[in-house]
């Protein structure tokens, strides 16, 4: 009964007790919270005789995290006014930094006594801040210390081989295995990742990928959250170079957000990053990994976000897979790659440019007809194809020569590269080890590598690069792979995609509109390229000019006058009526009409095609190019400085 000032109620007999205890997380004892409640009933038996109201706030979280639920519910019974005195074992198991001096102020302002027992803060007293400062700094400095000792400890472990959390796919831990020494491999695992990385390297994407091991049944290993591979699973195993015989740690840190004390993972900086070689836990040698990593990097940068200064102007936005033709067909107009539009049920496709006022080109067609109409004109231009002569081939297989001829020069050229950034790389080292920290030979001995693992990557592909003179297959082998590609086509295969990119090149569509006016429509034209049917012709740098024709393909279908003219013109050259040839054709009068209509202003203006391309926007119809915000603003030809 010696604390002064007394407790006190503020209404009655009754003292309103609100008590705080806090654990940080949910491996803590949970008996520590009963050892905190029960100290606080001790502190107040000692202090006040008579009855008391308890309210009891248990928790567990950190106390840098200030949006805790409990917290909030703390503040509010405060400011309810319903509250006498709060007590905790110390200011920290409330919150921590400047939020727990704030906890104060507010017990002040709402009369509320406020004792944390061990930090010796109360609030009735004169000269509490003083107590409140020292506490807050001194649980925060606390907190501090503490990370950096179990920093230092974990630090240590690894480079001794321990700390064993988790393992990916295709990896085992024992139960209670405390070292890498420990691990083993699963059996199985060498063939799927060994056809893992063949699909990377010819041209795979990762969520294709994860379509695969999905399909085949593997599953991700006990210690992955889901039971279903993804794009972004398979794109951060592929990364982690334990696949090569090498554990790493410090790759991310948690930083505290102080607005809400919540914490998130960002990049470490190089000087923390641990390596340590585990070769028994290896499944490529590691220059074939590394080459794989940079070949898949080096693609995949074309598709990263980055503003002027470099940074990701769009982190955090979710991107979408596409299925051919996008990312393939261009507008012929601007030059810019035509999205997908329009709701799931009528996905349509329409130029980039315009959607973004840079071009007038406003055609938006069906995407499903894109391909099936396409697929159409190629399936009948090769079944209409004459056989192959001797010429031909003979082309082939000296082009063929010119270039194996022209690899083995450029083959010793590379050695000879490698062999002196070799040299270089070992008398920097050596500057290195004589002055110790010098930035820019650091940044010399980074530069260097870089280029010898470009040099290394193309003397690898070069080795890689057929080595017997390519077999042109004939005309009916070329025409049953593409029955089996066109026949029913499966634009959302992602391999299907990649075939037609390298069949169909420069595929751009142009806009048209029919002679008299009328919609505007799209017309794609590109090159069938057939060498890229076979494998046995993409070897050569340059296909065939005999395998090589350019087409034009109507994207849409033909209006029954354009459809039947050159019909109904040749039925009523042989004197029959309008009637006799709308019957004849299973059409109307009215349209037999406008067959003829057309024909005749295609007789007037001299043209034999009744659709005409448009380089300027039409009259009707379109309308974005009337924008102030338009600028037309073509990409420049493919080549151009």
């Amino acid at each position: 009964m010696s604390l002064q000032p007394p407790l006190t109620p503020r209404i009655g007999q009754k003292l309103h007790v609100l008590a705080i205890t806090r654990i940080s997380t949910e491996h803590q004892d949970k008996r520590s919270l009963e050892d905190q409640k029960a100290k606080i009933q001790e502190f107040i038996t000692a202090n006040y005789s008579g009855p008391v109201n308890w309210h009891i706030i248990a928790s567990r979280g950190s106390g840098e995290n200030l949006e805790r639920k409990e917290l909030h519910e703390a503040e509010d019974l405060i400011e309810s006014n319903a509250i006498d005195l709060v007590l905790a074992e110390d200011l920290a198991r409330i919150c921590r930094r400047n939020r727990a001096f704030n906890f104060c102020e507010m017990c002040v302002d709402h009369e509320t006594r406020l004792i944390a027992l061990n930090d010796r803060i109360d609030t009735g007293e004169e000269g509490w801040q003083d107590s409140a400062f020292i506490a807050t700094w001194h649980h925060e400095r606390s907190n501090r210390d503490t990370s950096q000792r179990i920093r230092r400890s974990l630090r240590h472990r690894f480079t001794k081989g321990g700390i064993i959390q988790y393992v990916i796919y295709g990896y085992i831990k024992p139960p209670g295995a405390e070292s890498d020494a420990e691990l083993a491999k699963r059996l199985g695992a060498d063939q799927v990742y060994k056809e893992w990385f063949r699909r990377l390297e010819n041209g795979a994407t990762y969520a294709e990928i994860a379509d695969w091991l999905n399909a085949i049944g593997e599953s991700p290993g006990p210690f992955s959250r889901t039971k279903n591979w993804s794009g972004p699973m398979v794109a951060r195993i592929t990364h982690n170079p334990i696949l090569k015989g090498v554990r790493t740690r410090n790759k991310m840190i948690s930083r505290r957000v102080n607005k809400t004390g919540r914490r998130r993972s960002v990049k470490a900086p190089p000087q923390d990053l641990l390596q340590r070689t585990c070769p028994h836990l290896a499944f490529f040698p590691a220059d074939y990994y590394d080459r794989i990593i940079r070949l898949v990097d080096a693609r995949n940068s074309q598709f990263r976000r980055r503003d002027d200064q470099g940074q990701d102007c769009r982190l955090g936005v979710s991107r979408m897979r596409t299925i051919w033709p996008g990312q393939h067909l261009r507008c012929g107009i601007c030059g810019r790659l035509c999205y997908w539009s329009g709701r799931k049920q009528n996905k349509l496709m329409r130029c980039s440019g315009n959607q973004n006022y840079k071009c007038w080109n406003g055609v938006e067609v069906n995407g499903a007809m894109v391909g099936c109409k396409l697929a159409e004109a190629i399936l009948a231009k090769i079944e209409a194809l004459p056989g192959f002569d001797q010429t031909l081939i003979e082309d082939v297989k000296v082009e063929w020569r010119a270039q194996e001829n022209d690899r083995g020069s450029r083959l010793k050229e590379l050695l000879a590269r490698k062999l002196d950034l070799d040299q270089q790389i070992d008398r920097t080292t050596d500057a290195i080890a004589r002055l110790h920290d010098s930035q820019a030979l650091l940044e010399k001995l980074q530069q260097l590598e870089t280029r010898r693992g470009e040099v290394v990557d193309q003397v690898a592909m070069m080795e890689q690069a057929q080595a017997s003179e390519p077999i042109l297959p004939s005309l009916d082998e070329i025409k049953a792979m593409a029955r089996e590609l066109f026949t029913g086509l499966a634009t959302s295969d992602p391999e299907v995609g990649r075939i037609l990119k390298v069949v169909l090149r420069d595929l751009k569509a142009y806009p048209y509109q029919l002679c008299g006016g009328g919609a505007v429509v799209w017309r794609a034209h590109f090159t069938l390229d057939l060498a890229g049917l076979s494998s046995q012709i993409t070897s050569c740098s340059a296909s065939p000019q005999a395998l090589q024709h350019e087409m034009i393909v109507d994207l849409f279908d033909l209006p029954q006058r354009v459809n039947h003219r050159a019909e109904v013109i040749a039925r009523r050259a042989n004197g029959e009526t309008e009637k006799q040839v709308a019957q004849a054709l299973g059409i109307t009068k009215t349209a037999v009409q406008n067959a003829a209509a057309l024909h005749r202003l295609m007789e007037k203006l001299g043209i034999q095609d009744p659709y005409q391309p448009l380089n300027e926007p039409p009259a009707k119809g379109f309308r974005r190019h009337l924008h102030p915000r338009y600028r037309f603003d073509p990409l420049p030809p493919e080549g151009a400085a």
